[in-house]
């Protein structure tokens, strides 16, 4: 396991307080966001893949809108515990380990549009 998964995989307990109010937030980045896409993109978007999803701050929050959500991150414990959050909601979101970079590869499928809030992370 690389040294970031080890980082990830140890903060996914913890993530949540990295915020003042976590449920706000997933609430209020998911507004912002949402009103982003029907900004530029109208009413037609309806698949969405987060290929840096960590523990669902976005995807949770999406879902809740109505969008359809896939997401993926290379943390197998963040991925678990954005499953625990989903299932806590009621969301059906589709999960999966991938690493961003192979993200072509690892889904056969088409998106609407693809959000990355894990973009300022390097080797």
């Amino acid at each position: 396991m690389s040294t970031m998964n080890d980082f990830y995989d140890r903060l996914a307990p913890f993530y949540h307080i990295i915020y003042k109010d976590w449920g706000a937030t997933v609430e209020k980045q998911a507004t912002q966001l949402s009103s982003i896409i029907r900004e530029y993109w109208g009413g037609q978007v309806q698949s969405i893949l987060d290929v840096s999803c960590g523990i669902g701050t976005q995807a949770l929050g999406l879902a809740s809108k109505g969008y359809d959500i896939t997401a993926s991150d290379l943390s197998p414990k963040e991925i678990e515990r954005a499953k625990e959050e989903a299932k806590l909601r009621n969301l059906n979101i589709h999960f999966s380990e991938c690493d961003m970079r192979e993200v072509y590869r690892h889904y056969h499928a088409q998106f609407d549009i693809v959000i990355a809030s894990g973009l300022f992370h390097s080797r």
